[in-house]
């Protein structure tokens, strides 16, 4: 309890004359429960949270806090960070609230996580701009979602992708969020159109159609790079042939769902499948609450130290509160399936 009011003085005195990503790091690197890893080869596979962005009580971006869950990930020998996603609330937030989120989180990542920047936005300059910006912040690759809300026909999708992804020179890691979109065209054609965008890298699945994810995998001939987005199927889509896992909760049990997908990705086991067992019960128990937004503040706060707030309205209006001695249940058990 002294630490952190040691902390939240020194960042008061702080705050008054610089953004708190310039000089956060310095103070981590002080701090005993916080170990420094050194700067890590940029790779695009293993394991890597959907970033949560925490909130004030004032209902603005928490930037100290986004970069200390950036140290305590790093700690935990994490593989990257999805930033402003749908764990990151996006739509809700505003473009310059979007950069200074990424720019904290490249600041306090410092080459040791890799870092893909989701730039999904309501109009296509918009994600254009933060395309650019991304590149200019320090982040590794970008990532979009197609358009939201008009229902738009193929054509228009891949052409706003295509400009995403000419806008700059990372390589785009398209973003299927099979709840909002759903694929329309074949296949084939699907791949094909894929390939055609510039600095295509890869796809960010977020589906339950394991066949799906398998035979896009097989179109491309391995040209692309496939994460999983549902974190139930962490394990599982890994015989469909994904590199790696994306997803919101691996904000609270990171250590281990990595763990458990490195061991699958060389030998599934019924240790794999105990923990798979496990962790879609206790996914399933927090998303059928209602009250996932609040299990999160609740879960984050327990396991890392970290205070994330609640979301911007509409987001968890109407979550209740969770039991802390709920919340470690859980914690406890996911964490114990994976010994």
């Amino acid at each position: 309890m002294h630490r952190r009011r040691q902390a939240a003085s020194w960042f008061a005195k702080k705050n008054a004359v610089r953004h708190p990503g310039i000089f956060l790091r310095e103070f981590l690197a002080g701090l005993p429960f916080l170990p420094r890893m050194p700067s890590m080869p940029k790779t695009f596979a293993g394991l890597w949270p959907a970033l949560v962005t925490p909130m004030t009580a004032a209902g603005s971006p928490n930037l100290e806090s986004v970069q200390l869950l950036v140290e305590r990930f790093v700690a935990e020998g994490l593989n990257g960070l999805y930033v402003t996603g749908s764990t990151g609330q996006w739509p809700l937030l505003s473009v310059a609230e979007r950069k200074a989120i990424l720019e904290a989180t490249v600041e306090a990542a410092a080459g040791r996580l890799t870092i893909m920047a989701h730039v999904g936005a309501m109009t296509t300059p918009e994600a254009v701009e933060l395309a650019k910006h991304a590149a200019k912040a320090g982040a590794d690759a970008i990532s979009t979602v197609a358009p939201i809300y008009y229902g738009y026909s193929s054509d228009v999708v891949f052409q706003h992708y295509h400009e995403i992804g000419a806008a700059g020179e990372l390589p785009l890691y398209v973003y299927h969020f099979e709840p909002a979109h759903k694929l329309g065209i074949g296949i084939q054609d699907y791949a094909q159109r894929l390939l055609a965008i510039p600095n295509i890298a890869g796809l960010k699945m977020t589906s339950f159609d394991l066949n799906l994810i398998g035979l896009l995998h097989k179109a491309t001939a391995d040209r692309l790079k496939l994460f999983s987005g549902a974190d139930e199927l962490m394990a599982h889509a890994i015989l469909s042939g994904v590199v790696g896992a994306i997803g919101t909760f691996y904000n609270v049990w990171g250590t281990a769902c990595r763990k458990v997908w490195f061991a699958a990705k060389e030998r599934p086991s019924m240790q794999t499948q105990r923990f798979m067992l496990q962790f879609q019960a206790a996914i399933a128990e927090v998303l059928g609450s209602g009250s996932t937004w609040s299990f999160l503040e609740a879960a984050v706060r327990l396991k890392h130290g970290v205070e994330i707030g609640r979301p911007r309205a509409p987001l968890g209006m109407c979550d209740k509160a969770w039991n802390d001695e709920d919340v470690m249940k859980l914690l406890k058990a996911v964490d114990a399936a994976a010994e």
